[in-house]
């Protein structure tokens, strides 16, 4: 394994805690929609736990599904409760960039919740989450460690939340948000201030490559059996973790094809469907390329294991089997 390319702040250390972005929506006109559907949906969105969300766009569309998600079988699709949101739709459709997931986030009267933290969602590893505020209590903060911020509504700002923050609601109405995760990619850039975009263009920024379509011909060139340290399957570990791999923690992988896709099996279950982006490399579905393998030359017989942090990458090649 060797950390084969060097870049500044691979962490986004030099990144804002948050940023205006530049998409302008109609606050009133969404505020309206959205307490319309809560009407229809008969329940606040608020559960005992103080906060509720309730996904738009998840993994594998389950309505139910409220995490923010990672590599998969199926991807990210709409669910049931985006097609009643007809505005929320507009918004993200008219987004210049893929949007991955989206949902809608409520947090009780009252309620002070610490230690938030999405690890990697942020440009250093290709993707980036924007808060739209539609209600928002005049007594509510968004803390991170070195400042508090207030957010309008009206208002939408890209927001670092791989560092650890909080959210306190001291008001008696609930505050109610609309968070998107976008994958990063040329267009992304846009969204942002002109002091950011000098940076995001840069290397410290992971972009999203465009997949290209492999014929089934082409795609059983790539099925083969290798063997991978078990931290590549663990998607918010550091790219470095992947140097601690020893041989009694590696497990059994295998590329193979399942309906007319290539899918990673690992210990003989099936993991996620890969995405092919050129040159025998494929990324995890549902994630961005900070974590790709490659197929060498069958004369080589062996697959190339990468992770990359903005602008570094950590590199293993492993036999095949």
């Amino acid at each position: 394994m060797v950390l084969t390319t060097r870049g500044y702040d691979p962490q986004g250390n030099s990144f804002p805690n948050s940023a205006p972005v530049a998409v302008e929506y109609d606050a009133e006109r969404l505020r309206k929609e959205v307490e319309t559907f809560r009407s229809g949906f008969g329940k606040v969105f608020s559960a005992a736990s103080g906060q509720r969300v309730l996904p738009l766009r998840s993994v594998g569309g389950d309505p139910d599904r409220g995490d923010w998600g990672g590599p998969s079988l199926s991807g990210y699709q709409d669910t049931r409760w985006l097609s009643q949101l007809p505005y929320v739709q507009d918004i993200l459709g008219g987004l210049p960039a893929p949007v991955r997931g989206a949902r809608l986030w409520a947090v009780a009267p009252g309620v002070r919740d610490t230690g938030l933290r999405s690890l990697k969602v942020g440009p250093p590893w290709g993707l980036c989450r924007l808060h739209l505020p539609i209600t928002v209590p005049p007594a509510s903060l968004v803390v991170f460690v070195e400042e508090s911020q207030h957010w309008a509504a009206g208002t939408s700002r890209y927001v670092a939340t791989w560092r650890s923050h909080a959210v306190v609601n001291r008001d008696v109405e609930e505050l109610v948000h609309l968070v998107v995760d976008l994958y990063v990619t040329e267009a992304t850039t846009g969204l942002f201030p002109s002091e950011l975009r000098e940076w995001l263009s840069g290397p410290q920024a992971l972009r999203l490559r465009c997949t290209v379509p492999l014929s089934p011909t082409e795609m059983d060139r790539y099925r083969c059996r290798f063997r991978v340290p078990e931290s590549f399957a663990n998607w918010e570990g550091l790219g470095h973790q992947m140097l601690l791999g020893r041989a009694s923690r590696f497990t059994e992988a295998e590329i193979e094809t399942r309906e007319g896709s290539a899918v990673l099996v690992l210990a003989g279950k099936p993991f996620c469907a890969l995405e092919h982006i050129g040159e025998g490399e494929f990324r995890l579905r549902g994630w961005s390329d900070e974590r790709t393998l490659q197929v060498s030359h069958p004369a080589e017989a062996s697959v190339v294991l990468r992770i990359r942090e903005g602008g570094n990458t950590y590199k293993m090649k492993v036999p095949r089997a």
